[in-house]
């Protein structure tokens, strides 16, 4: 098997040091977690507001609204979003030839796509009018994320992860500020599903004025309506994939709602949506990987190789020991955020809460199919686990409520994991176990031994010296070698200091 492809032609074709992509990635996804941290937290805060408020019946209402046209959600898009940025990055294609093209082409699948979901709702799940209109107001947000959308492609694809994630910050303060006038005043959870997308418009407008200022694309307006076909062609193993990414992660809320009360629905999805919350970091990572392993396949596989190797150790890293101390922590973390009222979601959030070491490697896993061109492959890992986690819902549901659908979240995960594996082995094995996935877990299986020793303890007493127990237990393991340590050093110089600037501001 050949190690080296032709390199292609175009802006792309260069081959940096290891040190300066390293730096990329680093600075990349230091922005994206410094200007995502302080809203982050803010949004964690808005979250439990919206559940303390709402209470468990709307809050169940108010998600099974945003699971119901999430499923169907990619007949808006089509694929399109991971194709044409993979297409930029690797200069087979221009910004400027395909901006204003992915626009025309979503605002007319959006159209369909409200007509599809509403419709649905209302006449094969028989919802009633007041859920059928909350979906229907979900749906309106595809219009504007089809000029948004774009915008954070051309950036995505152009490494300018950076500015990609201070539009999500803008759109997110807008949110929590609408939707905190929203709950104040009593308006029903339809008020909230607007308020989520009502400061779109305004981060589409700073980032086109971000792509033209940072001249990465002109984006004067041409389109090649010939042209949309073939793109949607081979887009769509893309749309498949995240379908069924789609369809696993929303269709347990959605069977859910059809089978038991709301409560049960909000007492589920507070569980699910907390654990969600500690995936920004992962996401940060994976989303300035994609790009430039995406750039680097064609010019070097040895070098994708090594950085998925690395991938998966710092994956690993961050990921145990918010599984293992939250799970032990369950309880009184449940207790402390939402009250006794959401008393019921603790066996949940034990439980779901390893969806994020889980996910984080299958995110990992999946961007790397994206860059080598083995997306087809990885429809196949998908479309099996969207089946085995439909056909596994649909039997545990029925019989055993939320506590089912959270069993069966995390086995889908998990099997979705190990199929990944399986296709990905041949040509990027992970050759250091020890040391990227054993070395993490035994030092959190230690963490978690002290944990649980003091688990009747105040929160704020536990939670820091868990967390300098695993530091200490990962010093003393040595998992990073000499290059993986000095990115850690430098990702950490550059997160404090962009944080202190963020904070001086």
């Amino acid at each position: 098997m050949e190690e080296e492809k032709e390199a292609p032609t175009g802006p792309s074709s260069t081959l940096e040091s290891a040190q300066t992509a390293a730096a990329t990635l680093v600075r990349n996804t230091v922005y994206f977690l410094a200007s995502s941290t302080v809203v982050s937290i803010l949004s964690f805060i808005f979250n439990v507001f919206v559940v303390r408020r709402l209470g468990d019946e709307r809050y169940g209402l108010y998600n099974t609204a945003l699971a119901y046209a999430a499923i169907f959600s990619i007949i808006g898009d089509l694929g399109m979003t991971q194709y044409v940025t993979r297409e930029i990055a690797r200069g087979r294609k221009t910004a400027d030839e395909m901006f204003w093209n992915v626009v025309c082409v979503r605002l007319i699948l959006s159209a369909a796509a409200t007509l599809f979901i509403t419709l649905s709702a209302a006449f094969i799940a028989r919802y009633d009018s007041s859920m059928v209109w909350g979906i229907f107001l979900v749906c309106l947000s595809y219009f504007l994320f089809a000029f948004f959308g774009p915008i954070q492609i051309v950036l995505t694809a152009k490494e300018r992860i950076d500015y990609g994630s201070t539009l999500n910050t803008v759109n997110q303060l807008f949110f929590v500020l609408a939707g905190t006038i929203v709950l104040v005043a009593g308006i029903t959870f339809h008020g909230l599903i607007v308020a989520s997308y009502i400061g779109l418009p305004i981060s589409a407008y700073i980032g086109f004025r971000y792509i033209r200022r940072l001249k990465l694309a002109q984006l004067k307006f041409h389109i090649t309506p010939h042209e949309w076909l073939p793109m949607l062609r081979h887009a769509l193993p893309f749309a498949m994939i995240t379908f069924t990414i789609m369809a696993a992660n929303d269709l347990d809320t959605v069977i859910l709602s059809l089978n038991r009360d709301p409560e049960e629905v909000g007492w589920y999805k507070a569980a699910y949506n907390l654990t969600q919350r500690f995936l920004f970091i992962p996401l940060a990572f994976v989303t300035s990987l994609t790009p430039q392993m995406s750039r680097h396949f064609g010019l070097s596989k040895e070098r994708v190789h090594q950085t998925f190797n690395s991938a998966v150790k710092f994956m690993a890293v961050v990921s145990v020991p918010i599984g293992v101390g939250i799970s032990l922590l369950a309880r009184p973390i449940t207790i402390f955020l939402y009250g006794e009222a959401y008393l019921k979601s603790s066996p949940a959030l034990a439980m779901l809460i390893w969806t994020i070491p889980l996910l984080s490697l299958s995110w990992l896993c999946g961007s790397l199919t994206t860059a080598t061109d083995k997306e087809k492959r990885a429809v196949g890992v998908y479309f099996a686990a969207a089946l085995l986690n439909l056909l596994s819902n649909l039997y545990a549901i029925p019989r055993y409520g939320y506590l089912g659908a959270a069993a069966t979240t995390i086995m889908t995960e998990a099997a979705a994991l190990v199929m990944f594996y399986l296709v990905l082995h041949g040509d990027f094995p992970l050759h250091d176990f020890k040391n990227s996935l054993l070395k993490p877990i035994v030092a959190g299986l230690i963490m978690g031994g002290i944990v649980y020793l003091i688990h009747t303890w105040p929160l704020f007493v536990i939670i820091p010296i868990g967390g300098i127990t695993y530091l200490a237990a990962l010093v003393l393991l040595r998992p990073f070698n000499p290059n993986e340590w000095e990115i850690v050093q430098g990702f950490q110089g550059r997160l404090m200091g962009r944080l202190s600037r963020l904070v001086r501001r």
